[in-house]
């Protein structure tokens, strides 16, 4: 029998970095995010404080939370990180998860609350990137406040027919850089696509990529903001990273309350002229 050299097995493999980390809002500034955005008329979304975890999720929340956490170094995930096998993995059978993304395919909604905001993004759009075509979605804003679109220095435009409603139900099973599907019969994943109007994107529960909705407020307690930060990136909860948080969540309170004060004050000096005028 050939004599072999024992050598204690270590675990020193070629193993294969990952890009990036991920976490649902869920932990000790979950509260913080909450508190920050539950009294912006986004849609639904609670805290659950067994957890500590953010429930709720569409468009606004996301491009909201998205917004305050960039400074960090952090992101909502994007479409591309929602095809990634560790981010399906905590999604697949529990929750679906949006990105903060809008898809518009015509000037026509049947949904008419969503006209406004399709005339906004219809605006946005055509500053940005010229004249328009149909389908594209639109990436880069905030929503401060009840629905809004506000864009911010990154906002982008893509055109890709892929997002036409005529794709509706078809099958893929991979996704390319964009995070759009890779059309395939044989796929074991559905892209649903609305076929007018204004949507959303999400990756839901079943691992399929949802743009049908026309209800962009809509959230309920299954819906999870996906946090992704790059792997080489390293921070503390405890330390810098809650501090800037808490500091950039400070400096929005503060901006916030000057914006009512003003408010305030302008409808207390008309009230003024109108009780002067009754009073001749």
């Amino acid at each position: 029998m050939r004599e072999t050299t024992k050598r204690k097995i270590t675990g020193n493999f070629d193993w294969q970095p990952a890009s990036v980390v991920s976490a649902f809002v869920q932990g000790e500034d979950a509260k913080d995010i909450y508190d920050s955005i539950k009294d912006l008329n986004l849609g639904w979304c609670d805290y659950d404080p067994k957890t500590k975890t953010l429930r709720g999720d569409n468009p606004f929340i996301e491009a909201r939370i998205d917004s305050l956490v960039r400074p960090l170094g952090l992101r909502v995930a994007n479409l591309g990180d929602l095809g990634r096998p560790e981010i399906m993995r905590i999604v697949k059978g529990k929750y679906y998860s949006g990105t903060p993304a809008l898809v518009l395919r015509s000037m026509k909604d049947s949904n008419t609350t969503n006209l406004p905001l399709v005339k906004r993004v219809a605006e946005l759009a055509e500053e940005k990137a010229g004249k328009l075509k149909f389908p594209f979605m639109v990436k880069g804003f905030d929503s401060p406040e009840s629905y809004s679109v506000v864009p911010r220095d990154d906002f982008t435009v893509i055109c890709d027919e892929r997002l036409d409603g005529k794709y509706d139900g078809k099958k893929f099973s991979d996704v390319d850089e964009l995070g759009l599907p890779v059309f395939d019969k044989g796929g074991n994943r559905t892209w649903y696509a609305r076929g007018e109007g204004l949507s959303g994107v999400y990756l839901d529960s079943d691992l399929g990529l949802y743009s049908r909705n026309d209800y962009l407020a809509y959230s309920d307690d299954y819906g999870r903001v996906v946090l992704v930060s790059e792997a080489n990136q390293k921070f503390s909860a405890e330390g810098a990273a809650r501090e800037n948080l808490g500091m950039r969540l400070n400096e929005l309170k503060v901006e916030r309350d000057r914006q009512v004060e003003e408010a305030i004050a302008v409808v207390e000096k008309k009230y003024g002229k109108a009780m002067k005028l009754m009073k001749g």
